[in-house]
């Protein structure tokens, strides 16, 4: 094979691999995804239980708040009731003694069933946490080795991207430029291997000269079909 030819035979076989290699690195983070994607249905359920106690306990202070102030008002009022001379604002008195009481007695209620609310979430919350918890645990050995695979192929990317810059200052710039042309008009292949008369890269017949060509191996040959480099499968 044409020395040239080889050189560009390695380039193709470079590029597809580091093309190869980020693609697989694009597809870690949404593998990582899919991962967390697994213990939402235990996590969810979990942190909101989490959430409804926590507003639910804030929600039983402001009613005991609102509880102490009533019972506040009720004294206060009782002890205008000495000091009343008519019936009107007697019988006005005791109207917003049992409006007081009514209120006091209706946030008391509240307060109480808010507090068997969170005692019974409270009771569930172990058990959405243990299930959490080992959910994650499970998944955990899959985010270890898929970032130990996140690794191992940033590595081998900087390998291969260093073989390549290698072998670019033996291709001449011409020829480099005309690859590059065809591989961004090719999907990214360039040079394409002849196997029983049939360009693999574009499946057309090539022409029993050009066969003949690439036997000798002096020249670079193109395929009339697909324009690409072409080289002989010796296999074949």
């Amino acid at each position: 094979m044409n020395n040239l030819l080889e050189k560009l035979v390695t380039l193709q076989k470079l590029d597809l691999e580091i093309r190869k290699l980020g693609h697989a690195l694009q597809q870690i983070p949404k593998r990582m995804l899919e991962i967390d994607r697994k213990i939402e249905s235990t996590k969810v359920p979990f942190e909101e239980a989490k959430k409804k106690i926590d507003e639910l306990k804030k929600k039983a202070d402001l009613l005991a708040e609102e509880v102490i102030k009533l019972e506040v008002s009720e004294r206060e009022l009782k002890l205008k009731m000495p000091k009343i001379k008519s019936n009107e604002e007697y019988s006005a008195l005791l109207k917003e003694m049992d409006t007081a009481k009514k209120k006091k007695d209706d946030f008391e209620e509240e307060q109480l069933t808010t507090i068997e609310e969170i005692e019974s979430l409270e009771k569930e919350l172990p058990s959405l946490e243990k299930k959490y918890l080992e959910q994650e645990n499970g998944v955990k050995g899959e985010r270890d080795e898929l970032e130990k695979e996140k690794r191992e192929i940033e590595s081998l990317l900087i390998k291969k991207k260093e073989e390549r810059n290698l072998v670019l200052p033996s291709i001449p710039k011409n020829y480099f430029e005309k690859y590059t042309h065809i591989a961004s008009a090719r999907n990214g292949l360039a040079v394409a291997p002849v196997r029983r008369g049939i360009c693999q890269g574009c499946f057309i017949g090539v022409r029993p000269k050009i066969v003949q060509d690439l036997h000798y191996g002096e020249e670079i040959v193109y395929c009339e079909g697909c324009q690409r480099f072409l080289y002989l499968d010796e296999e074949s």
